[in-house]
């Protein structure tokens, strides 16, 4: 008998484990043959990431993961800052490692290569070119094989890292859509970066992006070179205002180069879903079918759009294609969540491989897949009845 408990107890725990209601962290290692070096990074797949396979998620790229802080407070903000909860994001967190033997660090991966100042030792060996090679070409490549990503992609950075992120912009505009830069560095190698940025010809980018920046105290007791690169670029987008790009810039002032992450980091994600509510919603022709399991059976979908009848759950009749195949195709949002049942919440239906106990609603991704296959099982007041 006490074996027999321990089992039940042994599988409840697992059903409970495969159901978490909360994201995963995984340090992964690769080696890159753009900085002949193995290179590790965080990555952090949502809750029910597993059990939402018809889901996929937008990607923020996090430098300087290595202060595991920048990586963890992210992906942990995400929940409280869009207004869509259902539409979580995939996280990677970049680390910088010091390799000892070989004097390579943070600042190498994050600056190029000084031509207006010589002998900077201090900001390191400028290899911001190949640290730019390997996220283009093998970091972003193995996330994207690896996980169920959409098209967008988000950079967030501090201090340098922040400097490296508005450089992704000038050096290949087609890496990130966005970006978040905490206390950019504009005034390395003599206002070099602030030099770059003013001179980028904005009406050459194919796609809009969005740009927030901000500072910290940086300038007012130290660092006094900061201040008059970065108000450059501020005066440059205030009078300018390019088209092509969507930017805030936020004075945090009253904060330090260190503290200022955690407020730069809740406005610069608030200021970018605030610019994404703005844009145009779009909508894909998306088909949609299911396997039923009685020939009898006749299907309702409901979801989150009107489209889908807004949770009305009588409203949307699926066509019959077949015995035992119903379809239907609708123009939906990027952000769409469906329910199947027999046109009452009584009546839902109990997907393959999908567990309704625990995923009320099915999100799914029109934006990337175009066609959706279920097959129903069976039904909730069928099995009340057995």
């Amino acid at each position: 008998m006490n074996k027999i408990i321990l089992i039940l107890i042994a599988l409840l725990f697992s059903i409970q484990v495969f159901c978490q209601d909360f994201g995963k962290v995984e340090t992964i290692k690769i080696y890159s043959k753009e900085l002949n070096q193995n290179r590790e990074f965080f990555i952090y797949t949502p809750s029910y990431y597993q059990e939402s396979k018809w889901q996929f998620y937008n990607v923020i790229y996090v430098f300087d993961a290595q202060t595991k802080q920048f990586f963890d407070l992210t992906h942990s903000l995400l929940p409280f800052i869009s207004k869509e909860v259902d539409n979580p994001y995939i996280v990677v967190g970049l680390i910088a490692t010091y390799d000892e033997e070989l004097n390579y660090g943070r600042n190498d991966d994050l600056l190029p290569k000084p031509v207006n100042v010589k002998n900077s030792q201090f900001f390191g060996h400028g290899n911001s070119a190949n640290f730019l090679k390997y996220v283009k070409k093998e970091l972003i490549p193995y996330v994207e094989s690896k996980y169920r990503t959409l098209s967008k992609r988000i950079a967030v950075g501090h201090s340098l890292s922040a400097s490296f992120v508005i450089s992704t912009l000038l050096e290949d505009n087609n890496i990130f859509d966005s970006y978040i830069s905490i206390s950019p560095n504009f005034a390395y190698d003599k206002d070099r970066l602030a030099d770059e940025f003013i001179d980028f010809d904005f009406n050459s980018l194919k796609k809009q992006k969005y740009i927030y920046i901000s500072n910290a105290d940086e300038g007012i007791e130290f660092w006094k070179n900061w201040k008059p690169a970065r108000e450059k670029v501020y005066k440059f987008l205030n009078e300018k205002k390019p088209d092509s790009i969507q930017f805030k810039i936020d004075n945090l002032s009253n904060y330090n180069h260190w503290t200022t992450f955690v407020p730069g980091l809740i406005n610069g994600l608030k200021s970018y879903h605030s610019y994404l509510e703005n844009l145009p919603e779009k909508s894909y022709k998306t088909t949609i079918s299911v396997k039923v399991p009685n020939e009898m059976d006749e299907v309702y979908i409901t979801g989150n759009q009107e489209e889908l009848g807004n949770w009305d759950e009588s409203k949307i009749k699926m066509n019959r294609i077949s015995e035992l195949e119903r379809s239907i195709t609708l123009n939906l949002k990027a952000n769409s969540q469906i329910r199947f049942t027999r046109g009452s919440a009584e009546t839902e239906a109990v997907l393959k491989e999908y567990d309704l106990e625990y995923l009320f609603q099915i999100p799914i991704s029109p934006s990337k897949s175009h066609n959706y296959k279920f097959e129903i099982v069976n039904w909730k007041d069928m099995m009340e009845k057995n």
